[in-house]
């Protein structure tokens, strides 16, 4: 959920909760002060009648109207003034009324008698829903304002903030482009933009020393190893050697292979997470898997390999030496790690390559198996292909998985879109 959303919903609940409050205070605070209001009234009916019967000595004559009553009673006991509510029924519309009802003794000539006015409350329960209604209307209108500001002048007022997330997200080390904050006058996101373009300072300047180091690292290894193997070279062929010193050379010239092996995909992985190969061909994958199927076919001879391939014509955009060298290592490693009479099944189709081959269990956890130096005891490689494979995908989206069902290995990627079908 976005933070405006979040927003705006916590905004509106407690609006909402608040005005209901307020709104149910307001209504019995209305209510209360119009019934002492009516009280107020009944109160000035009780005055006349008492005046009229200190002057006359007798009670006035009882009244009926519409809204309002007066009637007397004898009293056998003696009574208190009290206030309270009676139901009477209205004539004209055969429903009963609230009334609001004043009751107090009057004494004349040693009688006792029992006064009792009343003032229907319909007037007032009138007003009372008239209030409410407007005030319904009231807390509508303010939450529909809410709603729009909140919807239209907030979301301009975090213009700035998503213009920065936006400016983050698209950044990239091989561009190189600032960020460029937008025109605001919000302190905390003026401090926002400050700190990312610090932070991208300082994480391009670390990015330009780690690149610098990788290049120069890696240019500057190359000219002893080739010098150590041109050495080993003619050591090897030398004559006369003993059949010892021709084991330990010729260890010593696999290992200074190795090694060579491990500098330039060492070297290649860091170009890829640098983002160094932007340049992108329309790159036919059905094609290069033959090519790469008849680069290993003296291999696949030699182990007596049974090869099935079921490929559709699939283009994908990339870097051309990057998809060589994709499946250069997944191919390599179907051949390589394969036993004598083996198969390998590969299917290709615009949504995912799938490669099944025979082989050897390997001794370490599947999960790990696109670590970087993760590789069987019995393997003489680098323990880099997968990772750079892994690597590869990572930068062009696809989604790359391993999975083995006894002796069988089964490697896949997905294309996610990325990848079309050609039509012959």
């Amino acid at each position: 959920m976005k933070l405006i959303a979040k927003y705006n919903r916590v905004n509106i609940i407690a609006t909402i909760i608040v005005l209901l409050i307020a709104s149910t205070c307001y209504y019995f605070i209305v209510r209360y002060a119009l019934i002492r209001q009516l009280d107020n009234t009944l109160k000035v009916e009780e005055a006349e009648i008492m005046n009229y019967v200190q002057r006359n000595s007798k009670l006035p004559e009882a009244t009926s109207y519409r809204d309002q009553h007066t009637y007397f009673a004898e009293a056998t006991s003696p009574l208190k003034r009290n206030f309270g509510n009676i139901s009477l029924p209205e004539r004209h519309h055969k429903r009963m009324v609230t009334y609001r009802v004043l009751s107090f003794p009057i004494s004349i000539d040693g009688k006792l008698y029992q006064a009792s006015v009343t003032k229907s409350e319909e007037g007032m329960e009138d007003l009372v829903h008239l209030i409410f209604l407007i005030t319904v209307g009231i807390i509508i209108l303010l939450l529909l304002i809410l709603f729009i500001t909140n919807r239209f002048l907030l979301r301009n007022l975090w213009e700035p903030f998503y213009h920065t997330l936006h400016s983050i997200k698209q950044f990239n080390f091989a561009d190189n482009q600032p960020i460029v904050p937008q025109q605001t006058d919000i302190e905390e996101f003026k401090e926002l933009d400050d700190a990312a373009k610090a932070m991208q300072s300082r994480i391009i300047k670390d990015y330009e020393t780690l690149k610098n180091f990788v290049d120069n690292a890696s240019h500057e290894m190359q000219t002893p190893l080739a010098v150590l193997n041109s050495k080993l070279d003619l050591l090897i062929q030398e004559p006369g050697l003993l059949e010892p010193h021709t084991k330990q050379l010729q260890a010593m010239y696999d290992a200074m292979g190795r090694l060579t092996n491990l500098n330039k995909s060492l070297l290649l992985l860091a170009k890829i997470e640098n983002s160094q190969f932007k340049s992108i061909a329309v790159v036919q994958i059905d094609v290069l898997i033959n090519e790469k199927l008849s680069q290993f076919e003296d291999l696949i001879s030699a182990k007596h390999l049974e090869v099935n391939a079921e490929l559709q014509p699939v283009q994908a955009s990339m870097d051309g030496y990057l998809a060589d060298i994709l499946l250069n290592n997944l191919l390599g490693n179907a051949v390589k790690h394969n036993h004598e009479n083996g198969v390998i099944q590969i299917s290709l189709n615009e949504e995912k390559l799938k490669i099944v081959n025979t082989g050897p269990l390997f001794d370490f956890d599947k999960e790990q198996i696109f670590d970087r130096f993760k590789r069987g005891e019995q393997s003489e490689g680098t323990g880099l292909g997968l990772a750079i494979v892994k690597q590869i995908c990572d930068n062009y989206g696809f989604m790359v998985s391993y999975s083995r069902n006894n002796t069988l290995h089964l490697f896949e990627i997905l294309f996610r879109g990325k990848a079309t079908l050609t039509k012959d």
